[in-house]
């Protein structure tokens, strides 16, 4: 990198750490570094979720797709709106109302506290493996263009995340995320233009091409379902509507940047937005890998069988100089604002559901302090975790065919759908049914989640593609948790029954006794 380069993501840096210190003036509460003092604007909100949404999984993972495919990436857009129309309607205002400082509150609510806690447990296990997964990727892109091996790349981002998270909370999070989602934006779209001022006849030539081999193909309705292929359009409505579901209804990497907001329609309004901002913010992703495609049509004298590195290879040779700092920091700013949500969020379920101490001396704020360095230093072995996980799935042939998007999302599958079957059951009936049963779902749920997660390298190929995981795992989960919800009651049932039958002989034989008295 030259002198420029090295600049603008230094003042990038620079402008997180600003940020975050500005968020804390006039010192942070508990409340205020949980949940912003509910007073956090509906806009900046929108923008927090569309920096997380548009993860490092989505910088290289998309364009990775397009490049080595088509367009069809496209289709889990549709799913994903369809959900997020059904959350802001009814979901999220029930939190609001409610008043929850996090989702598994609400499991409490409908529960105990039990599966609140097993809950909460089960959702750092799961965000801490997705948000590995999109650190691993972050550094996979910023080790190609810096050369620096990704074990420190992985800590290098870890550990700036971590500061401005510990300092202002979910408040340094939102509004760093401001300026992690412009970056973002603007350096894709400088990718897009610098890529049509290279090839000759433009975009319009680029999409030519794309047409002429379907590489812009967005539907694969034939056939409409299948098991083992996620392109098919009914998979990928399917798998993408779940998935919604879980990461924004259970996952409180998601919902506690929506119940920072005045009230219901505020948050509502930015989970809507971001439906819709995905497709074409999608689009344009997916049109930098088709532009990369035709472009290294020809030889570029450099080395480029590394196809998941291509988008930070090409910015690395053919982008001039501060041009280029510009894509690193929007590099740098894709692993920031995925990383930097979960570290807040972990740590407040930590703090609010798993071990939450209401007579301790120790300050609450203090308490959210420590737990965002610990599981700050856990994310990041994660990431090392996840990048041994990824080469011995190419090592076994099960990636073949197998994108860095593909295996963000899936990654995300493990233990979301025995989360989504128990809130499920929590949304859609009004029994309280026993704590047993919901601990007994949640665990064959997660079971089979780890199953299907690992099924690819266990069995040396994918027999059920990744969008059916979190349907199948949900669905046992409900089913099992609801069975036992019924038996239960036909057991209460019974039992008062019993004690009726009991009443009534007693009664019985009082009435015998009293003439012979």
């Amino acid at each position: 990198m030259t002198w420029p380069d090295v600049a603008v993501m230094g003042l990038y840096a620079g402008l997180l750490l600003w940020i975050g210190q500005r968020a804390t003036r006039g010192g942070l509460d508990a409340s205020e570094l949980m949940l912003g003092g509910r007073r956090l604007p509906a806009w900046a909100v929108l923008c927090s979720m569309v920096a997380t949404e548009l993860s490092a999984a989505t910088f290289i993972g998309v364009p990775h797709a397009a490049y080595t495919g088509d367009w069809s990436y496209l289709q889990l857009a549709v799913g994903a709106l369809i959900a997020k129309g059904i959350l802001a309607r009814w979901v999220i205002p029930l939190y609001h109302r409610a008043g929850v400082v996090t989702v598994y509150g609400f499991l409490a609510l409908r529960f105990g506290e039990r599966p609140r806690r097993v809950a909460a447990l089960g959702f750092i296990g799961g965000r801490v493996m997705a948000s590995g997964v999109r650190l691993f990727i972050a550094a996979l892109a910023l080790s190609a263009v810096s050369n620096v091996p990704i074990v420190p790349a992985i800590v290098g981002c870890g550990v700036l995340a971590g500061i401005y998270t510990v300092l202002g909370g979910i408040r340094a999070v939102v509004w760093t995320d401001v300026l992690q989602g412009a970056l973002f934006v603007v350096a894709a779209v400088a990718i897009l233009i610098a890529l049509a001022l290279q090839t000759a006849g433009g975009l319009g030539a680029i999409f030519e091409w794309a047409s002429e081999h379907e590489r812009n193909r967005v539907l694969y309705a034939d056939p409409l379902f299948s098991l083992g292929d996620g392109r098919a359009f009914g998979v990928a409505l399917i798998g993408a509507f779940f998935l919604t579901l879980a990461t924004h209804a259970t996952d409180h990497d998601m919902v506690q940047r929506l119940l920072t907001t005045r009230d219901a329609r505020g948050a509502g309004g930015a989970l809507l937005g971001s439906a819709l901002l995905n497709f074409p913010l999608s689009l344009v992703f997916l049109c930098i890998g088709t532009g990369l495609a035709h472009f290294y049509l020809t030889d570029p004298g450099y080395a480029i069988d590394d196809h998941a590195r291509i988008l930070p290879l090409f910015a690395l040779h053919e982008l001039p100089s501060g041009l280029r700092g510009l894509v690193f920091a929007g590099l740098f700013a894709a692993a920031m604002s995925s990383l930097d949500s979960a570290i807040c969020a972990i740590a407040t379920t930590w703090v609010s559901d798993v071990h939450a101490q209401p007579r301790t001396r120790i300050d609450p704020a203090r308490r959210m302090r420590r737990a965002s360095v610990v599981f700050c230093a856990i994310l990041i072995a994660a990431a090392l975790s996840m990048a041994g996980y990824h080469a011995a799935l190419l090592r076994s042939g099960a990636g073949a065919g197998f994108s860095l998007v593909d295996f963000a999302l899936s990654s995300m599958t493990v233990l979301y759908g025995a989360l989504l079957g128990i809130f499920a059951l929590g949304l859609l009936t009004r029994t309280r049914g026993s704590q047993r049963s919901v601990l007994v779902a949640a665990a064959l749920g997660a079971a089979t989640g780890v199953g299907l997660f690992l099924h690819p390298i266990i069995l040396g190929r994918t027999h059920i593609a990744w969008p059916w995981w979190i349907p199948i795992s949900a669905a046992l989960t409900f089913a099992v948790a609801a069975l036992g919800r019924t038996l239960d009651s036909d057991r209460a049932l019974s039992n008062r029954g019993d004690e009726a039958y009991d009443r009534a002989r007693r009664a019985a034989r009082a009435a015998e006794q009293e003439p012979q008295a």
